[in-house]
């Protein structure tokens, strides 16, 4: 019989146990770091953009325009008498103002109404957003974003006009860069890069939509708008300490890689709601079959909210809905101070987002 001193016993289960330890040690140390980095990706992703004031025009009436109708669910879509000849009324939305040139005379061809309408319309977002736009610090660089779609004129004319009355009006020196489209996600890109710590500034968003009226029929269902918002990164919010009246997140979009379900549970994390936290559904863009899929998907998510369907009570209006969606859900929720959720579909496909109060 070989007896084994105490001593190496005792060593052989310590060097044992030791290399156990070693390992969970690492995993621990492991998991920790891992959470850290998931940590700090989840606060790059949920860091929203600050929005000094939202403003939008789908009517020439200003009680029409006030966003009260549409919490109120008052607004309606109605049919009206369309100009173009030989035309059965039609449930669209149009500005009905200006309709004629300076002289008076009644405009015939969509192109003339569309130049005097897009002039009133920027008269409109100018006189909003003229005040803020003074108040921002020289510091900060600001830049203009303007989506003219839907349109008989080119967005080359509307940059045109806009410089013109930006002019008038004496405000600070902008570029403009005009688009014939954006997609929401485009929010998407410039968080990204703010977290790169690029593009640092006050960016003020135009977008018109405009449709033919005198020539053809609007489509049924359509509408038109003209939408202003201006957004800054948080961080120049708090260096220069500007009053934002609401926050955008960062919008989720879905697709083959991420369903409407996963889709929803990411914008509300990065919107940092939860499903009761949401207190109203912004909706357009949806057909009848997509509106079941996504109500649905927020039902299961526990959202008991039923939509605020602009569709209904506007009008869609196309390549600029999601973004008149946007703008109204910031207003609501500087009025309502509770986060209000996007479900935006439009030619670049359905985008989710949380717009919450300052």
């Amino acid at each position: 019989m070989i007896v084994y001193p105490f001593g190496i016993a005792t060593f052989v289960l310590l060097r044992r146990y030791s290399m156990y330890e070693g390992r969970r040690l690492d995993a621990i140390a492991w998991n920790d770091a891992r959470e850290a980095y998931l940590t700090e990706v989840f606060d790059q992703l949920s860091r929203p953009l600050d929005a000094l004031i939202s403003t939008h025009r789908f009517s020439c009436d200003p009680d029409e325009n006030d966003v009260g109708g549409l919490l109120s669910g008052s607004l309606k879509l109605a049919a009206q008498d369309v100009p173009a000849p030989d035309t059965p009324p039609v449930s669209a939305r149009w500005f009905a103002h200006p309709h004629s040139d300076e002289n008076g005379d009644k405009y015939t061809r969509d192109s003339d109404r569309q130049r005097g309408v897009l002039r009133w319309a920027f008269c409109e977002l100018l006189n909003d957003v003229e005040e803020v736009v003074r108040g921002l610090p020289n510091e900060i660089n600001l830049a203009i974003h303007l989506v003219y779609s839907g349109t008989a004129l080119q967005s080359e004319v509307a940059a045109q006009y806009w410089g013109e009355l930006w002019a008038s009006r004496q405000l600070r020196s902008a570029k403009t860069t005009a688009y014939a489209d954006r997609d929401a996600m485009w929010l998407d890109t410039w968080l990204d890069r703010i977290n790169e710590r690029q593009d640092q500034e006050a960016r003020l968003l135009i977008f018109v939509e405009l449709h033919s009226l005198l020539e053809q029929a609007p489509q049924v269902g359509s509408s038109e708008a003209a939408i202003a918002l201006l957004l800054v990164p948080p961080s120049v919010t708090e260096r220069f300490r500007l009053t934002p009246v609401a926050q955008a997140h960062r919008p989720a979009q879905v697709d083959a890689t991420s369903p409407i379900g996963a889709a929803l549970t990411n914008a509300l994390r990065w919107g940092r709601s939860t499903p009761d936290d949401v207190n109203r559904i912004w909706q357009t863009g949806l057909d009848a079959s997509s509106a079941g899929v996504a109500t649905q998907a927020w039902v299961m998510a526990g959202i008991n909210e039923t939509p605020t369907n602009m569709d209904y009570m506007i009008g869609h209006a196309e390549g600029i809905a999601p973004w008149l969606a946007i703008a109204c859900a910031a207003q609501a929720a500087a009025i309502e101070q509770s986060p209000q959720l996007i479900i935006a579909s439009s030619s670049h496909g359905l985008r989710i987002g949380v717009v919450r109060a300052s």
